[in-house]
């Protein structure tokens, strides 16, 4: 049959992508790229294929370099907050015997009449679980002197299980943070998606703020825009900026937000104008959120919505951040249902 095409010079010119990349072209149709992971796109001629795969690879390739310097930065930032993390979990797990030393001094204030001096331990019941305790004591201390050194233990380790408590949770936020600049490169499919990446990195001091006098860099990137087959227009933001601003100028009250659950991943805004979403739209929208987010590689993605009405900024974090009740969810297979509007591919 393929020569048959062959001779009769019936020729099909097509580009097979996966995810957005061109992986293969063919005059011919290449039926062993099979699966909704891979589209085939035809062209009108040879020339304007390979014009347009070219193209196209030497700007994936292009952006892969300029954007290998940043995600060395994000990573090994990532690297170290892994590692504090990591201490800073441990260090707070040894504060986890805290209370025991409280309890100790209370019990030797109780019964510590009964003590002549001189014990290496004190036998009683635990009032605050009724079983029999055994308290290790300094013999060469009073039980006064022993409470004492047990509450300055409790104090001490009380004080740091706040401190680390705090730290924890700032050094999470950075880890979160950092991901979610991680997915945005994942996602960025031209040179001047990575500028607000980049913009993004100097304002969190992981780079280095330009000199006094250095022109800003213009901001041209945009969101992803797509629409479904019944008008609805959906927005996907390529960054924490765009995410932002999705989110809180774009969207109204009552227009749908899309989020990938407890992963790093795009904000998706589908725009109601008022009126009711198709059941479908739920399910583009949530394979939109599911594709650009970092679980992109699984065969299924959980996914949180809920009405722009009820999404809240985080009170002091980086863009994009964002808190919510009360939210809906859904399980989509991670990909793209929807044309994109600005798409230039002839399909």
């Amino acid at each position: 049959l393929m020569m048959d095409d062959v001779k009769s010079r019936s020729f099909t010119p097509n580009i097979i992508y996966y995810q957005n990349e061109p992986v293969e072209f063919s005059a011919l149709p290449l039926t062993c790229f099979e699966g909704e992971t891979y589209q085939a796109v035809t062209y009108d001629s040879i020339s304007t294929l390979l014009e347009e795969y070219y193209a196209s690879r030497n700007i994936l390739t292009r952006i892969r370099q300029k954007s290998v310097d940043l995600r060395k930065i994000v990573q090994t930032a990532l690297e170290r907050n892994y590692k504090k993390y990591d201490l800073q979990m441990k260090q707070l797990k040894d504060t986890e015997k805290r209370d025991k030393y409280k309890v100790y001094g209370e019990l030797l204030n109780t019964y510590g009449y009964e003590l002549e001096g001189g014990e290496k331990k004190l036998t009683c019941l635990n009032y605050y679980t009724n079983e029999e305790i055994t308290i290790p004591l300094d013999d060469q201390l009073s039980a006064r002197e022993n409470s004492q050194k047990f509450f300055d233990k409790y104090n001490k380790l009380k004080r740091t299980y706040e401190a680390l408590s705090e730290q924890t949770l700032e050094t999470k936020r950075e880890i979160d943070h950092l991901e979610s600049v991680s997915a945005a490169l994942d996602i960025a499919l031209k040179e001047e998606d990575l500028v607000q990446i980049k913009e993004e990195l100097m304002e969190y001091g992981y780079i280095k703020h330009r000199r006094t006098g250095d022109k800003k860099p213009k901001i041209t990137s945009r969101p992803f825009h797509y629409i479904t087959s019944d008008g609805f227009h959906v927005y996907v933001g390529k960054n924490n900026y765009q995410n932002d601003e999705l989110t809180f100028k774009l969207a109204n009250g009552g227009d749908w937000w899309f989020h990938a659950k407890g992963i790093p991943g795009s904000h998706v805004i589908v725009k109601t104008e008022g009126k009711e979403l198709p059941d479908h739209v739920f399910e583009e929208a949530g394979a939109l959120a599911a594709y650009y987010s970092k679980g992109r590689e699984n065969e299924k993605v959980e996914i949180d919505y809920i009405q722009r009405k009820h999404i809240r900024k985080v009170a002091g974090a980086a863009p994009g951040f964002v808190i919510y009740h009360t939210n809906y969810s859904l399980v989509a297979e991670p990909k793209l249902l929807l044309e994109e509007v600005s798409e230039k591919k002839n399909s």
